[in-house]
């Protein structure tokens, strides 16, 4: 199980956060930090360029977030970090932003240090997050914990492991709650999360409803979606059919069908601009 948690703003320089987080005695490992549209190693630089290239200096300087897992979750450093990777690349907030994430091995949970520049690299705009999009990001560690066989925080439960604000895996069904609890600790075998982790894998590298459909074909898996139904239809290759609904519903993911196109079209823009960015660097 992690926790997601937003640290206080602070006004203090770029280089001070990144030579606390990238400290030796904390990070054990240089394989422990690691750099998304930066490099780790001269991201104070990037990042305060970045700042001055569009002559925003001053306020805020950046945003930091910890992402912490349970002291008895069955994990090691390493898979922590590449989950916190897997969590900085595909959080839509961060793709327009150079971001550095180190995990941490200096307390009894291991726990992993994401910090976002202010200002983007792309247009200058500054990171802007609601109270929505902290709950999506926890969402989306939620589902990352699950795609790696680790237990996820649960509704209904109102503590963590640190006594704070939880949410998770829900189910009407007491049966199938129980199932799902097993499936996620590895025990039984279910169909309904393995096609989960197809629809959460193929939905953030999509840019359009037919990449989408094309990649969960790549998967095994047939997408009718349709417009004069209401819903979408995931089935497998043994013919067992799970509706977008009970996935939104089980793990809490933004899949109707609005959410994607939107999500979609975020993707497409995200790569656009990537690709134009890329160009102008040349």
């Amino acid at each position: 199980m992690a926790i997601i948690k937003a640290v206080k703003n602070s006004h203090s320089s770029i280089k001070h956060i990144i030579n606390y987080v990238t400290k030796k005695e904390k990070t054990i490992e240089k394989k422990l930090c690691s750099g998304f549209n930066c490099n780790v190693y001269t991201a104070a630089k990037e990042m305060q360029l970045t700042k001055e290239l569009y002559n925003k200096t001053a306020g805020r300087t950046y945003k930091h977030f910890i992402q912490s897992f349970a002291p008895d979750e069955n994990i090691t450093a390493v898979q922590a970090h590449e989950i916190a990777g897997e969590f900085v690349k595909n959080c839509p907030l961060f793709s327009d932003f150079e971001v550095i994430y180190c995990t941490h091995v200096d307390k009894e949970h291991i726990h992993t240090h994401i910090v976002i520049n202010s200002v983007s690299f792309m247009d200058g705009h500054k990171f802007q997050m609601s109270k929505k999009d902290l709950e999506d990001m926890k969402k989306l560690s939620n589902t990352l914990c699950l795609k790696h066989g680790l237990s996820v925080c649960e509704l209904g439960n109102k503590k963590s492991f640190n006594g704070k604000e939880r949410e998770g895996v829900v189910s009407n069904d007491m049966n199938k709650y129980q199932f799902l609890k097993k499936a996620q600790e590895g025990k039984v075998k279910s169909f309904v999360q393995e096609t989960a982790i197809a629809v959460f894998d193929s939905m953030r590298i999509s840019s359009s409803k037919e990449d989408f459909i094309k990649c969960m074909k790549q998967k095994g898996y047939t997408v009718v979606w349709k417009d004069t139904h209401k819903y979408i239809t995931f089935i497998n290759q043994d013919g067992k059919k799970v509706r977008n609904s009970n996935l939104e519903k089980t793990y809490n993911m933004k899949v109707g069908k609005e959410q994607l196109l939107e999500l979609f079209r975020r993707n497409s823009i995200s790569k656009e601009k990537k690709h134009t960015v890329r160009h102008r660097r040349r």
